[in-house]
């Protein structure tokens, strides 16, 4: 009686181990949170350009160089490059500098709309993990774009390189064509999102999408590849470029 006891003990004992070690398996979503909070430093630094720089004096329209004695009507190009070794260009150049100077040296906040939830995986994205990383030979389940809502963004983990980003939630922002329109009291640069993130079923390879948006028909996406190294630590593998406006 005594040891059928124990074997009772035993039994229910395992039992209770082997559900608490089920329980600590994170959801797909919590496990996709994760990897999404981890990499989003390198991700937003890879996205945002300060749309207050510009690097080079961008070219001028014809009647300008004209005025300053290039053709630029039987040949712009040649034109352009004229003006190039120019000392109106080296001027314009200069101010350009030492306003990037300035604005580098700035400790002034940069705002970015960002997202209040991520919701939505891209449908092509179940092939193109597929094609890249095709020596692999992956197994894709693409249940996950049925089975899964998405996850709420929450602000205190998008951390940046770059301690001047701030990342504010979209619907704090007016809706619409307002929201280019208005003129904000911060230092408005964009807005960047983000799709879900679609993984292999060994989780050890995953797709994505992201853009970032300067005004209306001014920005660009992307499809990011992402692997776990042998350390275990997550990894940009490659981004290809997907639209640009």
């Amino acid at each position: 009686m005594i040891k059928l006891r124990k074997i009772l003990l035993l039994s229910l004992a395992s039992i209770a181990f082997y559900t608490c070690e089920k329980k600590k398996e994170p959801s797909y979503s919590e496990f996709e949170q994760k990897v999404f909070y981890e990499l989003f430093p390198e991700l937003s630094d890879m996205l945002h350009t300060d749309t207050r720089i510009i690097a080079t004096p961008p070219p001028p329209p014809p009647e300008y160089l004209t005025k300053l004695g290039f053709n630029a009507v039987d040949n712009y190009d040649n034109a352009f490059e004229n003006w190039k070794k120019s000392d109106d260009y080296q001027e314009k150049a200069n101010l350009l500098q030492n306003r990037q100077d300035s604005i580098l040296n700035t400790t002034t906040e940069i705002t970015i709309a960002f997202p209040d939830s991520i919701i939505q995986f891209e449908k092509e994205d179940a092939q193109a993990l597929i094609n890249h990383f095709k020596e692999q030979k992956l197994v894709v389940d693409t249940l996950n774009f049925k089975s899964h809502n998405g996850f709420k963004v929450n602000f205190a983990n998008l951390k940046s390189n770059n301690e001047l980003l701030l990342f504010r939630p979209i619907s704090q922002f007016p809706k619409n064509g307002a929201f280019w329109t208005t003129t904000y009291k911060f230092n408005f640069s964009g807005s960047m999102s983000f799709t879900r993130i679609l993984f292999d079923k060994t989780k050890t390879y995953g797709v994505l999408n992201a853009s970032f948006v300067k005004g209306r028909l001014n920005g660009g996406g992307c499809r990011i590849f992402i692997r776990k190294d042998e350390n275990g630590s997550w990894k940009i593998d490659k981004i290809k470029e997907t639209w640009v406006s």
